[in-house]
C-alpha cells in the first residue's frame, strides 16, 4: 500500500500523472500537489483542488519538456 493511500489521500486526478505536478510536504507532514504551470501562468491554481478532471495544461510524465505542463483547472 502506498504512503498516500495509508493517509487517505484524495484521488489527484490528472495531477497524479502530470509532469508539472510536484508533491510538497509541509513541516507538519501534510502532503499537497503543487502546479509548476502556475509559475509561468498564474491563471492556473498553485495548489489546485483535487481531483483535477480536466486541465488545459496537462502534460503526461515522460513527454517532451517543451510540450507544456499541468496546472489544474484555470481560475476565472
Amino acid at each position: 500500500m502506498s504512503a498516500a493511500r495509508r493517509h487517505n489521500a484524495p484521488d489527484p486526478g490528472l495531477c497524479g500523472g502530470c509532469a508539472a505536478a510536484a508533491r510538497v510536504i509541509s513541516g507538519r507532514g501534510s502532503a499537497f500537489l503543487r502546479c509548476g504551470r502556475h509559475d509561468s501562468d498564474p491563471t492556473f491554481a498553485k495548489y489546485p483542488p483535487l481531483p483535477v478532471r480536466s486541465c488545459a495544461g496537462f502534460e503526461p510524465r515522460g513527454a517532451p519538456a517543451d510540450a507544456g505542463a499541468c496546472g489544474g483547472e484555470r481560475r476565472g
